[in-house]
């Protein structure tokens, strides 16, 4: 049965930036079996329609109904202020061109308070667990992802604010009170590994390594060299080595401090040599490592009795039901695994320990895709226990594919040799600088922020093929391109003849800029309106970005998509609009470079005032 209910609608205030919800909250007034999933409006590109929506044809209606049903609601649109034309298609599309004066007023509301952060009554929680490496390591290509995917998430939640879906309007008011943590490996066998061969000086001569483990002379260089030393011993079968590494997990899990002074060391140069390339990036994070809970494991081992079993002397967790393979979270040694700190980390982060007193609203874990599988049994095991029954936390896993060669293969270096990601960003820097991209002094930043965006700009889910070529093309979807309309708009600021220092104080100094823009609205050029279209479009690209339109997954490359389009549409304006002595036009420059700023921003990126 069709319910139309236009008056009530029509009387409903909607106080968003978003015109995706500005307009689904109109639509979901017209049929008593709309929702928010099957009232989506898409972006038009045909003539004189800006917003599509096939919502009618989700309802199951007869055929002979469905564009009967469009043609009521889309007449019943024609009401809104927002609205220049609302029209019907076959079989059942409705068809939105939004008003021209409305378009101006929205863009200056969303560059004047659409891009500064929320304030929340009652902010969920939230906890990002992302980049998380090994101690003794250097940081390779696969961290690049999991640091700028979830730095970038932080940034966004931070920003905006969750968007509920219990049912009711998605809000965008309560900006989040976010913990950014970096859950290091510190206590496994690979860091057992590297101490064993360290302190092995004999083996370490005879093979031309480092013999000296001190203070002055160890860098992540030569833990890593130790590392690989002993990982080799251990492939080959070093049963005297294994033994000796199999010793120093159990030491280092029980904290008897025979191994305090050398593990100590390296975790001091790793964490070192791991902030200055996160400083390079832009991403913040705070460590907390696997040791941290040793004093909660058993605890939470006693919290698990009711779901562990004894196989073979391991305590084992059987998610799956006893045929498959079970998750083990105490070995025979009484040693524990990867699988245990994480379970003692989740314990700590739902109800809070010592180390962390807070009981979060929702955990978010970003890594690799190859890590689901552990995941869904870490967060299965929580819902076995009843942790979840007792406080009911939001679990998630964001999964991300793999960076590849240009070839489609595992990424290398020059030498053939596994790319770390300092030997990334240095080599984007060099060829930054042979691009002659910009000045000198810069090439640094703009390598590294190019490597940032770039990954960003990917699918996150899929894996994607790294080029210094594609990465630092001045056309496209990539850094380079994005700051240099940075840089540009700061050229237009200078040779204005206006006396501002910046484009926020211009904005501020123009009387009533909203009225501005209106005024001149109906004689705009083609890439004037288009321009500020996109510019009101930036709340829906964040909407997007965190939560891609109620699948609640974060995706930053929609947010990435949109600077992209943005930026080409100023571009297109510039190339056609005379914006010197024009005061309208300023507004909208000045409304671009807001927007830009803002977006880049939380990407992690810095604008450029001058390429």
């Amino acid at each position: 049965m069709m319910l139309l209910r236009r008056t009530a609608v029509a009387r409903r205030s909607v106080s968003t930036f978003s015109i995706q919800l500005s307009l689904q909250r109109h639509l979901l007034g017209a049929h008593e079996d709309f929702s928010m999933q099957n009232t989506l409006f898409r972006r038009s590109h045909q003539p004189n329609v800006d917003y599509q929506t096939s919502a009618v044809m989700s309802l199951g209606l007869p055929k002979a109904s469905v564009l009967p049903t469009a043609e009521e609601i889309a007449y019943g649109f024609n009401q809104y202020p927002m609205v220049e034309s609302a029209t019907a298609t076959k079989p059942g599309f409705i068809n939105v061109k939004l008003d021209d004066e409305w378009i101006a007023k929205h863009a200056v509301h969303v560059a004047a308070d659409g891009v500064c952060p929320r304030k929340a009554a009652h902010p969920e929680h939230v906890l990002v667990d992302f980049a998380s490496p090994n101690m003794g390591k250097e940081l390779h290509v696969g961290h690049l992802r999991s640091s700028v995917l979830g730095d970038t998430i932080c940034n966004v939640l931070e920003f905006q604010g969750a968007c509920h879906s219990n049912g009711g309007m998605p809000t965008s008011e309560a900006g989040q009170r976010v913990t950014r943590v970096s859950h290091v490996g510190d206590l496994g066998a690979a860091i057992a590994t590297l101490l064993v061969q360290a302190v092995d000086t004999s083996d370490n001569a005879a093979n031309d390594l480092p013999v000296e483990f001190t203070t002055d002379s160890t860098t992540v260089v030569t833990l890593g060299q130790w590392y690989e030393r002993g990982k080799h011993r251990l492939g080959n079968g070093d049963a005297a080595f294994k033994a000796d590494v199999d010793r120093t997990v159990l030491a280092l899990q029980r904290d008897d401090g025979s191994w305090k002074a050398p593990w100590e060391l390296t975790c001091a140069v790793s964490r070192d040599a791991h902030n200055r390339l996160y400083k390079r990036l832009g991403v913040q994070v705070h460590e907390r490592g696997e040791s941290s809970y040793l004093t909660l494991i058993p605890t939470v081992l006693e919290k698990l009795k009711s779901v562990t079993v004894e196989s073979q002397g391991a305590l084992c967790i059987f998610v799956d039901g006893p045929e498959k393979t079970p998750m083990l979270v105490r070995k025979q040694d009484g040693g524990f695994l990867y699988a245990t700190t994480d379970l003692a980390a989740l314990y700590s982060r739902v109800f809070g320990w010592e180390n962390d007193p807070t009981a979060y609203d929702r955990l978010v874990y970003v890594t690799d895709t190859s890590q689901s599988l552990h995941f869904r049994h870490l967060f299965d095991t929580a819902k076995l226990a009843g942790w979840l029954d007792k406080r009911p936390v939001q679990l998630q896993h964001v999964g991300f594919g793999l960076v590849m060669g240009e070839d489609g293969t595992k990424l290398s270096s020059r030498k053939g040799g596994a790319t770390t990601l300092e030997a990334l960003l240095d080599e984007a820097a060099l060829e930054s600088k042979q691009r002659s991209i910009v000045a000198e002094a810069d090439h640094g930043a703009i390598g590294d922020a190019a490597v940032r965006y770039y990954d960003l700009a990917q699918h996150r889910e899929r894996n994607y093929k790294f080029s210094y070529a594609s990465v630092l093309n001045l056309k496209g979807n990539t850094a380079p391109y994005l700051l240099y309309a940075s840089a540009r708009l700061q050229g237009i600021l200078r040779k204005a003849n206006v006396a501002a220092p910046s484009w926020n104080a211009y904005l501020l100094s123009v009387n009533d800029p909203t009225t501005l823009l209106s005024s001149v609205a109906n004689g705009w050029h083609p890439n004037e309106r288009a321009l500020a279209l996109v510019l009101g479009q930036f709340e829906d690209a964040l909407l997007e970005t965190q939560h891609n339109w109620y699948a609640h997954q974060s995706h930053p490359h929609f947010l990435a998509d949109y600077l992209f389009r943005l930026t080409s549409q100023f571009h297109a304006f510039y190339e056609t609009c005379h914006v010197q002595n024009n005061s309208s036009r300023l507004v909208l420059c000045a409304s671009t470079d807001a927007v830009l700023r803002r977006g880049l921003q939380l990407l992690g990126i810095a604008a450029q005032d001058r390429m």
